[in-house]
């Protein structure tokens, strides 16, 4: 059950690239609508932003977040706790790298305003009506998976 749970993760992360990060700035949590610009194998979630940025500056100070992807078509949802880092690598930016981000990052992924952040996820909490995914009663709990030792397992 661990593995499907988290399959059926990955496809939403996949599906749905924009969602609601959350950071803390003395005690108090900043959310807002992001977009990210990979999904790896092993849950790893990828965003881009710009090294001056309040999310930036959040991560650097309190690494642990939180983040949530919709799909409504579906009627499921996933929430990621994750520890943040922010990755100034210059061939992960490039390879990253999305079109349409140079609207906001003019001079593209090799430039000083273009930063990673990177999501690895120690939680997910996953709903899914349209697969069945909502433990009685009715969706009034998340199923889970939590990494423990390096892989996923399943509580509810």
């Amino acid at each position: 059950m661990s593995g499907e749970l988290f399959d059926v993760a990955l496809e939403l992360l996949r599906a749905n690239p924009y969602g609601f990060l959350t950071t803390v700035n003395d005690g108090r949590p900043h959310t807002r609508l992001v977009q990210h610009v990979g999904v790896d194998a092993d849950g790893t979630v990828w965003i881009g932003t710009s090294p001056a940025s309040r999310k930036a500056t959040e991560i650097s100070r309190h690494r642990m977040v939180s983040y949530a992807v919709e799909d409504r078509a579906a009627f499921a949802y996933l929430c990621l706790q994750a520890d943040a880092e922010l990755v100034d690598d210059k061939t992960e930016r490039v390879v990253r790298w999305q079109d349409g981000l140079e609207a906001f990052f003019p001079d593209g992924p090799a430039g000083n305003d273009f930063v990673l952040i990177r999501l690895r996820p120690h939680r997910v909490e996953l709903m899914d009506f349209s697969r069945g995914i909502h433990p009685d009663p009715y969706g009034l709990v998340a199923a889970a998976v939590e990494r423990r030792e390096g892989s996923w397992s399943h509580s509810w």
